[in-house]
């Protein structure tokens, strides 16, 4: 029988218990038994000697937690009563637990779809830029909801601790599973702290052909207004933010660790007459936006966990992670002659 619950469809070794592949018994400490302790928690039953140490499940599977589990076989009239959580009794667990949260439903704000950009359209490009230096209107993401809204689930605490404990400290170049960025990204959602953070997004543009282009699109937009001006000096910003998506076939990193994006471009444009025709220098800078959530049908392994889009929400939603604002910015300085192409080296990064 498949499992509905999400910190149980989540762990592994949970699957293998309700298989009896094997069971959990008493001796065994994992992360496992620390989100059987928790659903057992959920259901109002008491482990104190399992809380003491830090008011969480410690996933050592002792005495109590032993006794516990028989006392939760015989309270449902289960066939084994032996105090081991094999097929049986992860079965009624999770079937008590998943009706739990059927009763407390929510309002799914996000669709289950992640909506993918469309490549930018060919366009008449110096209709997308105008004078002016104030930051077009920003899209906002309405999320997984409220944050801290739900009461916390014991069984997702241990779920989100699992997933907390496999991850790089801050500021480790360690990869983990996918990437630096899309493990940097999670730890922060993690700490609950909704500080905004600001991305790599030098790395992030090279990572593959869609970021490359969509970078490249914003700047052929900008140089096409500019070579509509006078000669003078002006500033000039996106009448609007365009939309562009991290696939994970060109990078699983940053698919991870953004997905879809919001980018624009402003700048500062000095346009003068030189002796073979008008000269362009444009102080350029990119910028991108997004809002940290998983997107519908997103899913990652990681140490003996699946991590789904659905528990990531709510995550957010019972406090026990925090949905944040990601920035970043690319600046360049651009020169070119009236009837000449941007020479090509100005596009990277000057050393």
């Amino acid at each position: 029988m498949p499992l509905s619950y999400a910190p149980f469809v989540a762990s592994d070794r949970i699957h293998k218990a309700a298989a009896n592949a094997p069971w959990m018994s008493k001796g065994e400490t994992s992360n496992g038994v620390a989100i059987l302790q928790g659903a057992l928690a959920d259901l109002g039953y008491k482990l104190p000697i399992t809380f003491k140490k830090s008011g969480f499940p410690d996933g050592i599977y002792g005495a109590e937690t032993k006794s516990v589990v028989y006392q939760f076989q015989s309270d449902q009239k289960l066939a084994g009563k032996d105090g081991a959580a094999g097929a049986e009794t992860i079965a009624r667990l999770d079937s008590l637990l998943a009706a739990r949260k059927k009763s407390r439903p929510f309002i799914r704000i996000r669709p289950l779809i992640p909506k993918v950009p469309k490549l930018p359209p060919a366009h008449t490009l110096d209709e997308r830029y105008k004078i002016g230096s104030s930051d077009p209107s920003i899209p906002r993401d309405a999320g997984a909801g409220v944050y801290d809204s739900e009461a916390m689930e014991l069984s997702m605490f241990a779920l989100a601790q699992v997933i907390t404990e496999a991850l790089p400290p801050f500021g480790s170049s360690a990869v983990t599973f996918y990437g630096v960025n899309c493990a940097m990204h999670l730890r922060h959602y993690m700490s609950a702290s909704g500080r905004p953070l600001t991305i790599d997004l030098e790395d992030m543009v090279d990572s593959g052909p869609t970021p490359r282009e969509r970078f490249r699109d914003e700047v052929a937009q900008a140089k096409a207004f500019v070579e509509k001006l006078g000669v003078g000096t002006h500033s000039i910003t996106s009448r609007k933010t365009e939309d562009s998506y991290n696939f994970e076939s060109e990078s699983k990193d940053w698919f991870y660790a953004v997905g879809g994006y919001h980018t624009w471009g402003k700048g500062t444009a000095t346009v003068a007459a030189g002796v073979d025709g008008l000269e362009y220098a444009l102080d350029f800078e990119y910028r991108f936006f997004d809002l940290y959530n998983w997107d519908g049908g997103k899913s990652v392994p990681l140490a003996g966990v699946t991590i789904t889009d659905e528990f990531m929400g709510t995550f957010h939603r019972q406090g026990l992670a925090r949905e944040f604002d990601m920035r970043g910015s690319i600046k360049r300085t651009f020169r070119w002659r009236q009837g000449e192409a941007i020479p090509e080296e100005q596009y990277e990064l000057s050393e």
